[in-house]
């Protein structure tokens, strides 16, 4: 739990406790603290998705950037970072959610539709980009490497639209 969060939850107990037990309603003022509460939990929830769509946009950009250059071994590693949502700094930090409980996509999760912590993109668009990835490495001439980049950007951008 962030410290600002356990300030408040520290605040609001203490309110509660100098609360007569005699009384029949709480405190307006501890229903707004709670409700402020609630309305930056829910937030977080939105700043985290749109935080993750903006990394991933990126990610798009850059690759195609890459792609316009010539360079398509970067290319492809960007298209790769894209997949997986973010390098292994992100990933430390999706495992740190995770270990506190924060499953953004939990019910995804237990439907096998996201792995672990994975907020935009989804099994099935990972396995996708990854196999456009390979393929853009592996591609010999312009007709692979654009039918790569279709396949990759088809399903990024459809990812980031929703």
């Amino acid at each position: 739990m962030k410290p600002n969060l356990k300030i408040l939850l520290v605040l609001a107990i203490v309110a509660l406790m100098a609360v007569p037990s005699m009384a029949q309603k709480t405190p307006s003022s501890m229903v707004a603290a709670y409700d402020s509460l609630a309305t930056i939990v829910l937030n977080a929830r939105q700043a985290e998705a749109d935080l993750v769509k903006a990394m991933l946009d990126g990610h798009l950009h850059g690759a195609e950037a890459l792609m316009r250059q010539g360079k398509y071994d970067e290319a492809a590693a960007e298209m790769a970072l894209f997949a997986n949502e973010g390098d292994n700094a992100i990933a430390g930090i999706r495992k740190r959610l995770v270990e506190g409980g924060h499953h953004h996509n939990a019910a995804g999760e237990e439907q096998g539709v996201y792995e672990e912590g994975y907020v935009v993109v989804t099994r099935e668009g990972k396995k996708k980009m990854l196999a456009a990835s390979t393929a853009m490495r592996q591609a010999k001439d312009d007709v692979a490497r654009k039918a790569a980049w279709k396949e990759f950007s088809e399903v990024a951008k459809g990812l980031l639209a929703d």
